[in-house]
């Protein structure tokens, strides 16, 4: 029987190839037929309260207004999307694409203090801001104390 000397580093070595290998994998199957990555991609989003409004700033770089729907339903507010790759270019002269295509959704659960027929979007600069305003009775209060 043969001794071995334990090296650490075989075993960080194995788990990298194994780990190469899952992803290899996993990008070789997201590919559409076309050979663009036909990965899903989320919009990153901002949401940050105010005294009177909710607002939620989501980044949606290269869509326009016509490509995001806003929906809410029983206290949830969707946000859908899609973008498309441009055809503009035959896809024989890319050297790399980076960017995901494909369509989005996501979904916040909004208080039950928000007044959601007065919801307001605004899509500027490729971030659209929706401001959700408080109902009153959500907004906070300073009670005066007396001296006696």
């Amino acid at each position: 029987m043969a001794v071995v000397k334990w090296d650490p580093f075989r075993d960080l070595l194995s788990i990298q190839d194994r780990m190469n290998r899952l992803f290899e994998q996993t990008l070789s199957r997201s590919r559409s037929e076309e050979g663009i990555a036909a990965s899903t991609w989320t919009p990153t989003v901002d949401i940050y309260e105010t005294p009177e409004t909710i607002v939620l700033k989501a980044e949606l770089p290269g869509l326009s207004r016509e490509d995001i729907e806003i929906q809410i339903r029983d206290n949830a507010l969707t946000l859908k999307g899609e973008r498309r790759f441009a055809k503009d270019v035959q896809q024989e002269n890319y050297l790399r694409i980076e960017r995901a295509y494909g369509a989005f959704q996501r979904s916040f659960t909004l208080p039950a203090t928000i007044q959601q027929d007065k919801i307001r979007a605004v899509f500027r600069d490729g971030v659209l801001e929706l401001t959700l305003p408080k109902a009153e009775e959500a907004k906070s209060k300073k009670i005066a104390i007396e001296v006696r």
